[in-house]
Order: structure tokens, then sequence, then C-alpha cells
């Protein structure tokens, strides 16, 4: 018969895992299950084993638990980044686009050379000042004759020049969402991480009970 050490420990140990709610909880469980295990089997070994199948399926459930929320939120960043701005309440600039697009041209000479090219970076830094102009210099870009005049640097900033505030603040949003989210699943996968190998350990101590 088992001795009241036993008892105790057996007692012990399932309140434990009853109580286990995170990775953080089952780390410490799975050496003690361990150490009762290799030291009882031969003393009692429907209860031994018993515990032993009770902190397997405890860590498998919590395993499963990390699956459902990890696709949870895969699902929920995967939102995120199909998330696109909804221009349809902006205010209809078309018009006043185009009129600053003709006065680009207008001003811009039709070749780009050494002796203008400083007088041509001027006039599209400027327009890069303005959500109108930076619109315009983006249509700019789609006419052959004036693609080569906009550098790296002023299409990159007549893309950010050309949003609104709404949509600033939308992507702002986004942005922060974003991380949070990765974050979320960053920590989520790390957990699944970890308690795969509390089950992989679980699994030896039946390996090094079989080998004796």
């Amino acid at each position: 018969m088992a001795d009241i050490g036993f008892v105790e420990q057996h007692n012990d140990l399932v309140m434990q895992i009853n109580k286990a709610v995170a990775v953080e909880d089952m780390r410490p469980i799975v050496p003690l299950v361990k150490e009762f295990y290799t030291t009882y089997h031969n003393v009692d070994k429907y209860s031994t084993e018993r515990l032993y199948e009770k902190c397997v399926n405890k860590i498998q459930n919590m395993i499963d638990d990390n699956g459902v929320t990890f696709s949870r939120i895969t699902e929920r960043l995967e939102r995120i980044n199909n998330s696109v701005y909804d221009f349809e309440g902006e205010k209809d600039d078309r018009q006043a686009v185009n009129n600053m697009v003709l006065q680009l041209i207008s001003r811009l000479p039709k070749e780009q050379n050494a002796a203008n090219a400083g007088k041509i970076a001027d006039i599209i830094g400027q327009s890069t000042n303005s959500v109108i102009g930076s619109k315009a210099v983006l249509e700019l870009m789609k006419i052959p004759a004036y693609a080569d005049m906009v550098s790296e640097s002023q299409k990159q900033r007549a893309f950010e020049g050309s949003k609104s505030e709404s949509q600033k603040a939308f992507e702002r949003i986004m942005e922060q969402e974003r991380s949070i989210a990765e974050k979320a699943r960053a920590d989520v996968y790390l957990q699944g991480f970890h308690l795969r190998i509390l089950q992989k350990q679980l699994n030896d101590i039946k390996k090094t009970s079989m080998w004796g």
C-alpha cells in the first residue's frame, strides 16, 4: 500500500494540474510528475498512470487551445493586412489635380539635361508640399515624357503627400492593430513551442520507464 507521502504528493499534483492555465504553470509540474511516476510506479501503477495521463491530457488541451488562438489571431492579422481605406467619403479633387498637372507640364522643360535638372527637381519638389500637388506628380509620372523627371525620393514623397489626413489616420490605426496582432501571435506561438517541449518531456518519462 502506498504511504502517506504518496497520497499527499498525488493529491497536491492533481490540484496543481487542475489549477494550471498556462505553460508557466505546467513547467514546474512536469518534473514533479516525472519524479512521482518513477518513484511510485511500482508501488501503485494505477494511480501513477492516471496522474500521468491527467498531466498529458492537460498539456494536450492547452496545445489544442493554443492552436485555436493562433489561428484566430492569424485570421485577424489577415483582415488587418487586407483592410483598404474607403475613398468614397473623400472630396472629389480630380479637376484640381488635372489643372495642377497642366501647370506642371507648362512649367517643366520637354527634356531633362544637366542644365535644367535642378530646375526640374525644384518644381516637382515644391509640388509635393500639398495633397493636390502630390497627386498631380503621381499623375505626371504616367506620362512617358515626364516619368523619368521624378526621382525615387520624390515618388515616395508624392505618394505619402497624396494622402488625406483621414487616410493617414486610418493607416496609423491599421499599423497599430497590425503591431498588436503580430506581437500577440508571436507570444502564442512561443507558448505553443514551450508546451510541445513539455509534451516531449512527458513522453520521455514513459520511454525512460520502459527501458528501466
